[in-house]
């Protein structure tokens, strides 16, 4: 399979992947507010968002082993491919036992700290409790799926994925209807994390991306010390954007309340899957752009980067712009108008979808180097300085206090330091100034529509087929406007191609 296949299928199976999760996120959220009161969900919200915190623990290492047994990923049973492998293999397993363990400590200690009711203390601290020993396990399992990304398989993964997310639903539902309440968001991914590695380890080993007997190396400290010294570096990068993205439900729980939390958690979902449909295409050329740098194929890599940064540029604002309109529409209809929100933090909202994928083609360049100390402190600076301004925001102005503290913070540090950082790799940043400027342009239009909506007491159907139809239209301006020339002419041919193919097979005899 070509790099152009792999690309296509890791892109078209990641989609697969998000539009199972948007079909889990539609269905699981009103079954979880038929069962659970705001409380209860907001107590599901703030556990996953300290289980997220107990994940670092893995101190960056995840990213690591995969990036650098994709240097050797040519010759698999050379040794130093297996000596990666089970070196990482080793500390993952230790990892899971830390993590594991300190959750379980922890939740001795958590309600205490983020002022649970007394009446939910117990439950919390079970729910914390198995959330840390799920995690604990995949994190001991990583290693055997860690050649997918290396080998460009990230197909696997998502088709993985998209099976779990079908089962969790259906587990989901036999928890709430069973009784099981909250601990049923835990339970029901149970079956996928005790699934997922023995389905990976067998199509890794079918596939000849485990070395043969005799060729895996050992476990080596100058591989650990080697692997650790660039982990380290993803590990402030991942804990700065743990600050960053899941720190607003425990800022909330703790200085506003469990409901406020429960409205934000749901009311930002539609961001939250705006932000993995960028992503894809992001995670998805990921292995293959790695694998031109390491090549030395380094104009094309910079060229095929700009293209990169152009379409996440583009995609962004076209979701932005419909997120900015219809969100706070499409949340009424979906919870039956049990929960009510701002078009100001949809009109904030939308902005982050475009400064935080932009910003993140920026800092992800330093992966694909495999040199992440040049932006390792950005987005610490970023969370360092979020979170006391979204502390003293929230009182005042609530949850459109925390999301602008979120964009000023992410103005001020992360937007200026990885721009600059990025431009002395690929070039001066400046060449995309004026598709930034059409993009915030778009979305200030968009929000005064919703402004106008919210004025005019529009009805909430009426805002989201506008936001719909908006969106359509601007699909054609950020083609025409955010494109660069080329890439449209190249993806013109492509289509071409690919539909004189599709022709061609189907009007075959058989």
């Amino acid at each position: 399979m070509t790099r152009s296949k792999r690309f296509i299928a890791g892109l078209l199976s990641g989609y697969g992947s998000i539009a199972a999760n948007i079909v889990f996120t539609m269905a699981s959220i009103p079954l979880a507010l038929h069962y659970l009161d705001k409380e209860h969900f907001g107590l599901w919200a703030l556990a996953a968002q300290i289980n997220g915190y107990l994940i670092l623990i893995d101190l960056g290492m995840n990213g690591a082993v995969s990036r650098f047994i994709a240097d050797h990923k040519d010759d698999v049973d050379g040794g130093d491919y297996g000596s990666h492998l089970l070196t990482g293999g080793l500390v993952f397993f230790i990892q899971g036992l830390l993590i594991a363990g300190l959750g379980i400590g922890f939740s001795w200690y958590a309600a205490d700290l983020f002022s649970i009711p007394p009446g939910l203390a117990g439950e919390f601290k079970e729910l914390l409790m198995l959330l840390a020993g799920m995690s604990g396990l995949s994190v001991a399992c990583r290693a055997v799926a860690s050649p997918l990304w290396a080998f460009q398989r990230n197909d696997i993964v998502n088709h993985l994925s998209t099976l779990g997310v079908f089962a969790n639903l259906a587990l989901l539902w036999l928890g709430f209807s069973s009784g099981w309440g909250v601990m049923s968001f835990a339970i029901a991914q149970i079956p996928m994390l005790l699934a997922s590695p023995a389905v990976t380890a067998w199509f890794c080993h079918r596939n000849g991306y485990y070395p043969s007997p005799g060729h895996w190396g050992k476990v080596s400290l100058p591989i650990f010390m080697h692997t650790f010294h660039y982990g380290r570096d993803v590990l402030m990068v991942n804990f700065g954007s743990q600050l960053i993205n899941a720190s607003q439900i425990m800022i909330i729980s703790r200085w506003i309340s469990l409901d406020a939390a429960a409205i934000f958690a749901v009311s930002t979902k539609v961001y939250t899957m705006a932000m993995l449909l960028i992503a894809n295409p992001i995670a998805t050329s990921a292995p293959g752009l790695t694998e031109m740098h390491v090549r030395g194929e380094q104009q094309r890599f910079v060229q095929r980067y700009w293209d990169l940064i152009a379409l996440v540029l583009a995609a962004s604002t076209i979701v932005a712009t419909a997120l900015a309109i219809g969100n706070r529409s499409f949340v009424a209809l979906w919870t039956n108008g049990a929960i009510e929100w701002s078009w100001a933090c949809d009109f904030i909202l939308a902005l982050l979808i475009i400064m935080r994928n932009l910003n993140g083609c920026f800092l992800n360049l330093f992966g694909l180097t495999k040199d992440w100390r040049p932006v390792r402190y950005i987005y610490l600076a970023e969370g360092l300085l979020f979170v006391p301004l979204a502390i003293l925001f929230s009182k005042p102005f609530g949850m459109a206090g925390i999301l602008t503290a979120s964009l000023i913070a992410h103005i001020l540090a992360t937007t200026t330091l990885s721009a600059r950082a990025a431009g002395r790799i690929i070039g001066s940043p400046m060449r995309i100034s004026k598709s930034l400027g059409t993009s915030v342009g778009l979305i200030a239009g968009a929000a005064a529509m919703s402004y106008a909506g919210s004025r005019l007491s529009a009805g909430p159907w009426a805002m989201v087929i506008t936001a719909a139809a908006v969106s359509l239209l601007f699909i054609a301006v950020a083609w025409q406007m955010m494109i660069p020339r080329d890439f449209r002419s190249e993806a013109r041919v492509r289509f071409a191609t690919a539909t004189f193919r599709l022709k061609t097979m189907l009007t075959r005899p058989s």
